[in-house]
């Protein structure tokens, strides 16, 4: 399990892969590349944000999600 942020967008980003995983991952809101998180003490404060191929698979929750992030759906 490992976290990542976007400093500029003050968003962070969850995934239940490894770190390795994660590296090269770009913002959805602005495009920036994520940064790995050391301690959830970095991201407090920060807005969770979902992949958009992670919020396919959850129906009209993931419409609520994409309005609310202010994301065109898919």
């Amino acid at each position: 399990m490992s976290h990542t942020k976007c400093v500029a967008c003050k968003t962070r980003l969850y995934s239940p892969g490894a770190p390795a995983e994660m590296v090269g991952e770009l913002c959805p809101g602005c495009g920036a590349l994520l940064e790995p998180v050391g301690s959830l003490e970095e991201v407090v404060g920060y807005r969770r944000i979902s992949r958009r191929e992670d919020t396919v698979e959850g129906g009209s929750d993931a419409l609520a999600r994409a309005v609310a992030l202010k994301l065109p759906p898919l």
